[in-house]
């Protein structure tokens, strides 16, 4: 008696078995549940050669991507579900929008919110959460282009002591601060010491272009003791032996928190993180004193949600301290 073959399937001369794709879409789903999103992402990467998979599993294969730091390819799974109105795309709003934050793509997040807004009906809490994220969009895509109207300036050709003198220093606008700073970095600076280290302690200048002088003179390993003054603290600091407690050096452990409590609400998570980083670096060399990471991490979760028109908080110093710093950030976003 002959042995009965089922049909073999072939795509590009592979042999597709009986229930193969099926059997990696089930894994893929299995692993994903599993937090494993790195197997599971290669589940749906094989899967797809052989079928279109359908918008269900495409709406876990973007979480996949997105978690495995592969945010391009999520975005045009998005982009295809958005175009073809799918039922599922209302629920993969906030991942879409978290990806065109962390691709720093302002612009089109801003048209992506408009045609949102237009087409889908939200609930009023939802539409509200959509407009501040869309004046955020506005602000950051300002700001973006005047550092890119900046570098393709030829405001600084060459680096000229005079330019670093405080008084010349402070007629500057933000962008040309920021822009001299950075160019420094590539230049000799022993003979502009003394400027950059003005400029560090000075309290006229922007908290950012503060820590970014301090961080140009660690860079030229000056030891010299710097005074930095900034809201309110203040400290003589080593700018080639920095405090072992900054900022900056917390922000990983405090956005692990953020992570941890808001990993089911993206878009709040992407702008409380933008917040953090934000202010760690115009905090610096200072930090959060006298408040664990978990502490801040969930003053800036509820500042976030003051934001989004969500309650409301009593003054305390740490959210006193997170307005203070935001308010300088404004300052210098509105020049």
């Amino acid at each position: 008696m002959k042995k009965k073959h089922r049909f073999l399937q072939k795509k590009e001369n592979v042999i597709v078995f009986p229930g193969m794709v099926e059997t990696l879409i089930a894994d893929g789903l299995a692993f994903a549940e599993e937090s494993n999103y790195i197997k599971a992402a290669l589940c749906f990467d094989e899967a797809k050669k052989y079928i279109k998979l359908d918008d269900m599993i495409l709406s876990v294969y973007v979480l996949t991507l997105l978690e495995t730091r592969r945010p391009r390819e999520a975005k045009e799974i998005c982009e295809s579900l958005l175009a073809e109105k799918s039922p599922v795309f209302e629920q993969m709003v906030e991942l879409y929008l978290t990806i065109l934050v962390e691709l720093k793509e302002y612009k089109e997040l801003d048209h992506v919110l408009i045609r949102l807004l237009r087409d889908y009906n939200f609930s009023q809490d939802r539409i509200n959460s959509l407009l501040q994220l869309k004046d955020l969009s506005i602000r950051l895509a300002a700001e973006q282009d005047i550092l890119i109207e900046v570098e393709d300036s030829p405001l600084v050709i060459e680096m000229e002591k005079e330019k670093l003198e405080l008084e010349y220093f402070t007629s500057l606008r933000f962008p040309q601060q920021e822009q001299l700073l950075q160019q420094a970095f590539h230049k000799n600076i022993i003979d502009s010491i003394s400027e950059i280290k003005a400029i560090a302690e000075s309290e006229s200048i922007a908290p950012t272009i503060q820590t970014l002088a301090l961080l140009l003179l660690g860079s030229a390993e000056v030891s010299d003791e710097v005074t930095m003054k900034k809201f309110g603290f203040k400290g003589k600091v080593n700018p080639s032996v920095l405090p072992a407690n900054t900022a900056i050096g917390r922000r990983d452990a405090i956005t692990e928190y953020v992570h941890e409590f808001l990993q089911k609400d993206p878009s709040k998570l992407a702008l409380t993180t933008e917040l953090v980083h934000r202010h760690a670096y115009a905090l610096f060399p200072f930090e959060w004193e006298g408040y664990q990471d978990e502490t801040v991490a969930l003053t800036y979760i509820d500042y976030v949600d003051t934001l989004f028109g969500i309650g409301s908080l009593q003054s305390n110093p740490l959210l006193d301290l997170i307005k203070l710093v935001e308010d300088s950030l404004e300052v210098v976003d509105n020049e």
